[in-house]
């Protein structure tokens, strides 16, 4: 099952995407339909539907990690947008820009650092996939967050900017001290992350990420949310990122040097997670640097892509006089250590 967030004028609704051709299906709304299919009197209906659908999805995994209802009512939407009888009052159109974060802003954002090889490893050359001696990481604001399609903003403080395009990991349930053996129990779904930093804001900050990390727009997510039993294996997914239209970086979750099950259990030693936290796993070899005006677009296998614009910081107008302005990328030799 996949959910998106619609930016509405009642506020964000959890939606079904891909069920409708230009639309996403309002969630709160399908279930007062369906209510009301069943003999359910309108205004019962709508308040029951109301108390019952959240707004958000750590909400939602709050009330039942196992998304339930989520699922019921997907399973009687699907087979009444095939059979052409859902009520289009139950849908929103699928305009980009309307698409906030599938996952709202989190509690807790944390990044792996160094969790896939420097370069692609081949046979020749062993040296570029040396495993880093433990496990590392960062706590991202959750104020970076936003959706598949907004623009990313490039801080005014900055020449050197670098996002990249990582597989999110979200968590269903609360959790603490995890095995390594029970932790995909507490693993809700996915989402496609970007982890945008600013490099020279990290240099000047003596190489801690905190702010370099944490620019709004620093964290964009989605388009979906998309439930566990939807990925069949997340340690092998295929990752690739375009910088105006060149494929700058390709790779796979295969080559991430800790599984997910040992990162939760890792993390969890010291930090609880909520339902709807993020744990974004790392990128592969390639991350590449960019400038105002780059259009960007990532995908990851069975998450779905993001498409969007980098854009000057409205303080400053830093596009003309910008190192590599004239749309050229330019990749960091340091590959997908961050």
């Amino acid at each position: 099952m996949k959910l998106a967030t619609r930016r509405t004028y009642f506020g964000d609704r959890l939606c079904f995407p891909e069920l409708v051709n230009g639309a996403v299906v309002d969630v709160q709304a399908a279930y007062s339909s369906q209510l009301m299919a069943g003999g359910v009197h309108r205004e019962d209906a709508v308040a029951r539907a109301g108390r019952s659908i959240p707004s958000t999805l750590a909400d939602a995994l709050v009330d039942d990690p196992t998304l339930s209802l989520f699922r019921s009512v997907y399973d009687w939407s699907a087979a009444a947008a095939l059979a052409g009888t859902l009520d289009l009052d139950c849908c929103w159109s699928d305009q980009r820009y309307k698409i906030g974060s599938p996952v709202g802003r989190p509690s807790t954002i944390w990044g792996m650092t160094a969790n896939y090889p420097r370069q692609h490893v081949t046979e020749n050359d062993s040296a570029s996939g040396i495993r880093p001696a433990g496990m590392q990481g960062f706590l991202k604001a959750a104020g970076a967050v936003s959706g598949a399609h907004d623009d990313l903003i490039y801080p005014s403080i900055s020449n050197r900017v670098a996002p990249e395009i990582e597989l999110g990991v979200v968590i269903g349930r609360r959790s603490r001290h995890l095995t390594a053996e029970a932790a995909m129990a507490s693993v809700a779904g996915y989402v496609l992350f970007v982890d945008t930093g600013a490099r020279d804001i990290s240099e000047l900050d003596n190489n801690k990420m905190d702010r370099g990390k944490g620019f709004d727009t620093f964290g964009i997510v989605g388009p979906w949310f998309v439930t566990a039993d939807e990925i069949g294996d997340p340690h092998d997914l295929g990752i690739r990122w375009w910088i105006n239209k060149e494929l700058v970086q390709q790779g796979s979750t295969a080559e991430m040097f800790n599984p997910i099950p040992e990162q939760l259990a890792w993390l969890t030693e010291a930090l609880t997670l909520f339902p709807g936290d993020i744990l974004s796993t790392g990128t592969p070899p390639g991350v590449t640097s960019i400038v105002p005006g780059d259009r960007i677009r990532g995908e990851i296998d069975g998450l779905g892509a993001v498409a969007f614009n980098v854009v000057a910081d409205a303080a400053s107008a830093r596009t003309a006089d910008h190192p590599n302005a004239n749309g050229a990328v330019t990749t960091l030799t340091f590959g997908g250590s961050k």
